[in-house]
């Protein structure tokens, strides 16, 4: 098994670590991680130096946080880690999906044929991303969220939990969609939107 070092230690962490630690030797690096901590029995360090051959490593974002999200990976990235695409078993990607390097697609998700998912971007547990569906770096389809055919997904997106998106519409960079809304229009104004329909919070 390959050395994948997942970057935090929190719930979204440890989502990614039990979805993949089937096929990867997986470490956690955590600044907050306690003395001689384990999950799942693997240990955690408090400094990415402590891990043997880290350079060599695969490494992956494990924060639900997008601008750190962000942050982290653009400065390791510089640094030249090598992120993969990391894919929980049960998923199903379908023929002609891509997925950049970075992305996580979590149990029981779906990514659609010729979608295209952004570096660094998650599609959580049981989400769905329909066809030809394009979703930018570093955003998050949250637990149950479905996106239908053709929708075009800025960066830094957050698609709240069960929510909906309905086909061909476009959303611009930096919007959050709250839990359960349903975006039925184009949005091209950054801000959260949260309703049946998806309206801006002024």
């Amino acid at each position: 098994m390959e050395t994948l070092i997942i970057h935090g230690c929190g719930g979204h962490a440890r989502s990614v670590a039990a979805s993949v630690m089937h096929e990867w030797d997986v470490f956690f690096v955590d600044d907050n991680g306690r003395p001689d901590e384990k999950i799942f029995g693997r240990p955690v360090f408090r400094d990415l130096e402590m891990i043997p051959a880290y350079e060599k490593a695969f490494h992956h974002i494990g924060t639900g946080d997008l601008v750190l999200k962000k942050k982290l990976f653009d400065e390791f990235s510089q640094r030249g880690f090598r992120f993969p695409a990391l894919i929980a078993a049960d998923a199903v990607i379908a023929a002609g999906a891509r997925l950049e390097p970075g992305v996580f697609v979590g149990a029981g998700a779906y990514v659609g044929p010729l979608a295209h998912v952004g570096q660094n971007a998650i599609v959580n547990t049981r989400a769905v991303v329909e066809h030809d569906v394009s979703v930018g770096c570093h955003s998050h389809i949250s637990i149950h969220a479905s996106v239908a055919g053709y929708v075009r997904i800025g960066a830094r997106v957050m698609i709240g939990a069960g929510a909906t998106v309905i086909d061909k519409v476009s959303i611009s960079d930096d919007v959050v969609i709250g839990a359960g809304a349903v975006v039925v229009r184009e949005i091209s104004i950054p801000g959260t939107y949260v309703g049946v329909p998806a309206r801006r919070i002024k």
